[in-house]
């Protein structure tokens, strides 16, 4: 038994001894290919992109110090839609009443409230009261901001300007503006 282990002990050594010599000779096999290099695709390239620069123009924001919300925050009004009802240059009768209504967004930090008005800044008022309240809306939530009107009894073309003001006077954001072609009757 004891000759058994011996043999079993040279043999065990016999093996790790030759084991690294082994697996060296492993490494001198390399891969060969069975497609000639010239019919061989190219290597893949990884794309790369070219950054790309996107001009935003961006109305210049008011600030308005405001009580009512504790801080100074600014005041912004931005036209979002086309006219949703009138477009420009819509033919109507004469004293026909009219309901003009733009989409904006509170595009500032300040909340709109009953201090903020809608004040002509120039064209016709037909008929529509100046300063008017401006609808409330929180910051960065979009609204629609309607005004009645009264078409003029003479034909021709008319315009109205409107700007909103913040609780100090001060204007700010786009303008809202209508215009209008009244139609003779027949």
């Amino acid at each position: 038994m004891l000759l058994g282990r011996k043999r079993l002990s040279v043999t065990l050594i016999f093996c790790l001894a030759a084991l690294p010599f082994l697996l060296v000779g492993c490494k001198s096999i390399l891969p060969s290919r069975s497609v000639p290099v010239e019919d061989q695709a190219a290597l893949f390239v990884a794309p790369t992109f070219l950054p790309t620069s996107i001009i935003v123009v961006e109305p210049t924001p008011t600030p308005q110090a405001s009580s009512a919300q504790g801080t100074e925050c600014t005041n912004l009004l931005q036209f979002i839609a086309p006219d949703l009802t009138y477009p420009d240059g819509t033919e109507v009768k004469p004293g026909e009443a009219i309901d003009k209504q733009w989409k904006v967004k509170n595009a500032g930090t300040c909340n709109w409230d009953a201090t903020y008005t809608l004040q002509l800044m120039g064209g016709e008022a037909m008929g529509a009261a100046s300063p008017q309240a401006l609808v409330p809306a929180r910051n960065g939530t979009e609204t629609v901001i309607a005004i009645q009107f009264t078409a003029p009894t003479e034909p021709g073309r008319y315009t109205s300007q409107w700007k909103a003001y913040g609780p100090g006077g001060q204007p700010f954001g786009d303008l809202l503006y209508m215009d209008i072609t009244v139609v003779a009757a027949q």
